[in-house]
């Protein structure tokens, strides 16, 4: 197995804005102060470290080079509870991703998405462990104290989709309060341009009105995301190179 041992970037606080109903008039009610995101983390992966010392695998990748690239990108998602005692119900987070001007066989996916499933919250994630396939096995190293299995806190989809999304519940026994982190590995087009779009949506339970849906307002930064770009700045800045290590 290999693992790769990724930075924390910072989270941004992003507003949380009232979904258009027909029943309500404008303007939207607007949240402040209940979830960040982080500044994504892109890292490209070789054919080396992805196929963790498995030659038929590793055969495998060096001949997609001329023709896929792979791609690791990670986002931490922060919720954290109400003054007021509002509580989220639910969360979802998308992402949708897109090679502009490329022809449809060229577009990419979702290879392998972490979580997929999980049911108790944990703590932000620092460790990514792959299996030879390029499957995300580990994306957590500790799980948040005092807190045992139950019903699926996370459910991942959308693996080989361009369109992969996660959806968040709280539960019974746990608050949907704390930080996630979501993993996804990217299979594109040997050097086509590869954007990430990001949607994040929650529900919270109002005393008074009731359940209410959400999307945050995401600034354009953390809405697209130009992996190319990502990946160009970090090769250039050596301080922020993640580091590997066969296991």
């Amino acid at each position: 197995m290999t693992h790769l041992e990724l930075p924390l970037t910072p989270l941004h606080e992003i507003d949380l804005v009232e979904v258009p109903r027909l029943q309500l008039p404008a303007p939207q009610h607007r949240i402040e102060g209940r979830v960040s995101l982080s500044t994504a983390v892109v890292h490209p992966l070789t054919a080396e470290e992805a196929a963790a010392g498995e030659a038929d695998w590793l055969g495998f990748l060096t001949a997609e080079a001329s023709h896929s690239d792979y791609l690791l990108l990670s986002l931490t998602c922060a919720f954290r509870p109400s003054a007021n005692g509002d509580p989220f119900a639910d969360a979802a987070v998308g992402v949708l991703l897109e090679s502009p001007g490329e022809p449809a066989e060229r577009q990419p996916i979702a290879w392998s998405i972490s979580p997929k499933k999980r049911s108790h919250p944990v703590e932000r994630a620092t460790t990514i462990g792959l299996s030879a396939k390029l499957a995300i096995v580990e994306s957590t190293l500790e799980i948040t104290p005092g807190q045992g299995r139950e019903d699926l806190f996370v459910i991942g989809m959308g693996e080989r989709d361009s369109d992969p999304e996660w959806r968040v519940q709280a539960t019974r026994r746990h608050p949907l309060i704390g930080d996630e982190t979501f993993t996804l590995i990217v299979k594109a087009a040997a050097g086509a341009p590869v954007q990430a779009h990001v949607t994040v949506a929650a529900t919270i339970k109002h005393r008074r009105f009731g359940l209410t849906p959400y999307r945050a307002d995401l600034p354009a930064t953390l809405r697209t995301i130009d992996l190319r770009r990502q990946t160009d700045r970090r090769d250039r800045n050596t301080t922020a190179a993640v580091p590997t290590s066969g296991a």
